[in-house]
């Protein structure tokens, strides 16, 4: 796990050695954690977040099953990175669409012994403002995704419905 951290965060800031800007902070909502932003030029920019979350959703085994969770309490600790379109409305004030892969583990409370590796994509929507007097942006975004549990020692492939709102507050430097 160390490793895999370690990984993580040397690829977030080596992705972009040529951006004009970064951005760093905190996401809150239905995930919570750190993020990272890079814009790449005038449209395009690199998001990714280290993220945890306590959320209820709906978790489907495979279409051989008649097996389905709804309205399931989950922990969800993910890796998100979008690649995002940025398109500036007015004076600091911008929208972006996106999307990316999803990567993390699941584990369903309370306490359950059983945890499944998730892998997924998203789609990222929003809307942010960048502050004229003081490096801060703000930004605010749905983020729809989908994803596939996975669990070998149990042999199961789930499905999972994957939604998030999300408030995004990070430091430019």
């Amino acid at each position: 796990m160390k490793k895999f951290l370690l990984c993580t965060f040397a690829l977030l800031f080596s992705v972009g050695i040529f951006a004009q800007a970064n951005e760093f902070g905190l996401v809150v909502g239905g995930m919570n954690g750190l993020s990272y932003k890079r814009i790449m030029n005038e449209k395009f920019a690199i998001q990714t977040d280290l993220a945890i979350g306590f959320q209820r959703t709906s978790i489907m085994e495979n279409a051989y099953s008649d097996y389905a969770l709804w309205n399931v309490d989950v922990f969800d600790f993910a890796l998100n990175a979008n690649f995002l379109y940025n398109k500036e409305l007015s004076n600091g004030l911008y929208a972006f669409i996106g999307g990316g892969p999803n990567v993390g583990f699941v584990q369903e409370l309370p306490h359950s012994p059983i945890s499944f590796g998730k892998f997924g994509a998203n789609a990222m929507l929003g809307a942010g403002y960048k502050m004229s007097n003081l490096p801060l942006t703000f930004s605010l975004d749905f983020r729809p995704g989908y994803a596939l549990l996975l669990n070998y020692k149990y042999e199961a492939i789930l499905h999972m419905f994957d939604w998030h709102l999300a408030l995004g507050v990070r430091y430019c430097f």
